[in-house]
């Protein structure tokens, strides 16, 4: 019994990855009405981090983004609390370019629930949001100040 708990204990320990931290990547982007956070992970061709817009001094959608790498391209669903507070699931979409990366938009269609923009309506708007990269320090100071 004593060496399972030691094995159980030392294959936790190995599981956490102190280096995981460091590859988190924090992003802001503004425009006339909204700001955003986002603080992204990146694993193989897979992506996961969190995603905050504030549109009005308390309206905040808050939630959590999913998705995978193809090439540039970050594709993916954001699910998030509205305002409303209810549970909602949109197409999210990047596009990297250097260490700035762009967001997009498109048709959303649903398909058994899940929805995702159509290929041929993708499109890269001059006014769509554009993450520059930030320290992880600053990043923290925006999140504060936006709670």
């Amino acid at each position: 019994m004593k060496h399972l708990l030691l094995v159980t204990v030392l294959f936790l320990l190995a599981g956490c990855n102190p280096e995981a931290s460091k590859q988190q990547k924090f992003f802001t982007a503004t425009d006339s009405k909204r700001t955003s956070l986002l603080v992204l992970s990146m694993k193989d061709n897979q992506f996961y981090g969190q995603y905050k817009v504030r549109y009005a001094e308390s309206i905040i959608d808050s939630g959590e983004v999913r998705g995978v790498v193809i090439g540039d391209t970050l594709k993916g669903r954001f699910t998030y609390i509205s305002y409303g507070g209810s549970k909602e699931v949109k197409p999210f979409l990047l596009l990297k370019r250097g260490d700035t990366l762009k967001l997009g938009s498109g048709n959303v269609y649903t398909y058994l629930k899940i929805p995702y923009y159509t290929q041929e309506s993708i499109r890269f708007k001059e006014e769509d949001f554009q993450f520059l990269p930030i320290e992880e320090d600053v990043f923290k100071r925006l999140e504060a100040n936006m709670n």
